[in-house]
């Protein structure tokens, strides 16, 4: 092994210092699939201890400590696919990280700060990091579950020091593009250490909870999910804080958290998240102090879920309204209720049967037919709103459970038969199609890792009534009719798309804001 030579280098667009080479690096990079430049690859959080070598030993027995007694390369083929059991996610965090592997005075990076390098490029991608101030490499990685190394000339990977649950955040970058990424911290990356700049303690001159940016919503006896409020100010001198943990008063139980961060130089925006469950409906106040200045923030809380906020004569399978709480995904902008319609609770595992809700006829409201268990009938219906809730089986086409068929039954908050609650609705395929573009794979797993948490809760047959596929595969409806079928999501452990079939299939619903 060799002690990587510690030599400065700046981005003039950031004004920030780096080492001009990754950690066991022999050079500043000559070329993208310069070897020599590439480096060690380290598993995050992990100090130089001979496992970031590449031709290390392996070895598949996990570490109970932060600093395990030899220099393996630990096999980690299991979830949470972590060298360290139980995970320590307090190991690279600032130049007096547990195990900060960079030189006295250099730590690693925030991914806040490497995604800031990454926008000065010319290119995102491969070339446009080589081109960069910081000449980075295609260094491959080094996989998790056998020690081979792959990807080398072709992909390149950069440790930060922020985690993501279980995971931890890196670079990556190929041919193609460069993003943020979220992976297995026993895989092994390359690291390129920041020189550590203390910053002035932060201070603004003007806290704005009156203009807050309040997104999701807090319902009396719910367990708040995917809610927070951004809070703009000004006057920021660019400093620290350390962020701060305010519980609630008039409505009690909540708690809203700012993370430590930095004030930007003038006007900026601070991230609350509120947990908790709200004790009542009303209003709960929050008293921010930070930065030197303070405000009071109040945010709504609805009464608890009842049969009036959901179309009157609407049949609940599980005896009680599902609960509306919203999630909204950053991506697309869009907000949905984050459970499917019938669902118990938010997803925990894409086979979680609590979360996978009732199955409905397309254009059907929720009559009873939806249940799992309901009765099924032979029995066509001519109306839009049949005098019974059984499941009806149309095993000819067009394979509807309405005869003559129509075509106008979800469409929009004021559709016919629309089983959402007020101010919800069935979104259009363009809608649905939108959210399975911004997962990061496109299958069952992409799934239940968007922000929707979509598990996959099978189907009902249109012939026989039963049930099929739980837990393998997924089919939500979307409001927008094909000739004389009707659109959906589809989704399975190997891809996912839109389609058409037959109405009277009983899918999924989740309902999308309007």
């Amino acid at each position: 092994a060799i002690v990587t030579l510690v030599n400065d280098v700046t981005n003039p667009i950031t004004g920030k210092t780096w080492m001009d080479r990754n950690l066991g690096a022999s050079q500043v990079a000559t070329s993208s699939a310069d070897a020599a430049a590439y480096g060690d690859l380290y598993q995050w959080g992990r100090r130089s201890d001979g496992h970031q070598c590449r031709n290390s030993n392996t070895t598949s027995t996990l570490s109970s400590t932060d600093q395990p007694m030899n220099g393996n390369f630990i096999l980690t083929p299991n979830s949470p696919f972590d060298w360290r059991n139980p995970q320590n996610t307090n190991l690279w965090q600032g130049i007096n990280g547990i195990n900060n592997p960079c030189p006295i005075g250099y730590r690693i990076p925030t991914s806040t700060e490497l995604d800031l390098e990454r926008s000065t490029w010319i290119n995102n991608n491969l070339d446009g990091a080589f081109d960069a101030q910081l000449k980075l490499t295609a260094a491959g990685a080094r996989s998790r579950t056998n020690g081979s190394i792959t990807g080398t000339t072709i992909n390149g990977f950069i440790w930060s020091s922020s985690v993501s649950s279980t995971n931890a955040n890196g670079l990556t970058m190929n041919s193609a593009s460069a993003s943020i990424t979220a992976v297995n911290r026993a895989l092994g990356g390359s690291v390129r250490c920041l020189k550590d700049v203390s910053s002035p303690q932060g201070s603004i001159n003007n806290l704005n909870c009156g203009t807050a940016t309040n997104n999701g919503t807090l319902t009396a006896g719910t367990a708040a999910s995917g809610v927070s409020s951004i809070v703009t100010y000004t006057g920021g001198n660019g400093g620290t804080h350390n962020g701060q943990t305010v519980t609630s008063s008039g409505v009690t139980s909540l708690t809203a958290t700012l993370a430590a961060g930095t004030f930007a130089n003038g006007a900026g925006t601070l991230t609350y998240t509120i947990t908790g469950t709200p004790s009542a409906s009303g209003t709960a106040s929050f008293v921010l102090n930070i930065g030197g200045q303070t405000c009071s923030l109040n945010l709504t809380v609805s009464n608890s879920g009842g049969s009036g906020t959901y179309p009157p004569g609407s049949v609940f399978c599980t005896g009680t309204p599902t609960a509306i709480v919203d999630v909204t995904n950053p991506t697309t902008g869009s907000i949905w209720m984050d459970r499917n319609l019938g669902a118990t609770q938010v997803a925990t595992s894409i086979t979680d049967a609590n979360s996978y809700g009732d199955l409905y006829q397309w254009g059907r409201r929720s009559d009873g037919h939806q249940c799992r268990t309901s009765p099924t009938t032979s029995s066509l219906s001519s109306t839009n709103q049949p005098t019974n809730g059984n499941f009806i089986l149309a095993p000819n086409s067009p394979y509807d459970w309405r005869s003559p068929q129509s075509s106008n039954l979800w469409q929009g908050v004021n559709g016919i038969n629309n089983p959402c609650p007020s101010g919800y609705r069935l979104p259009t395929e363009t809608e649905i199609n939108t959210e399975r573009l911004s997962w990061v794979s496109n299958n069952a797993a992409g799934a239940f890792a968007s922000p929707l948490k979509l598990p996959a809760a099978g189907y009902r047959s249109f012939s026989f009534g039963s049930l099929n596929d739980l837990g393998t595969y997924g089919s939500y409806w979307s409001s927008t009719v094909s000739s004389i079928n009707s659109r959906f999501l589809d989704f399975y452990s190997s891809g996912a798309i839109e389609l058409s079939s037959y109405r009277a299939y009983g899918l999924s619903v989740r309902c999308i804001k309007d």
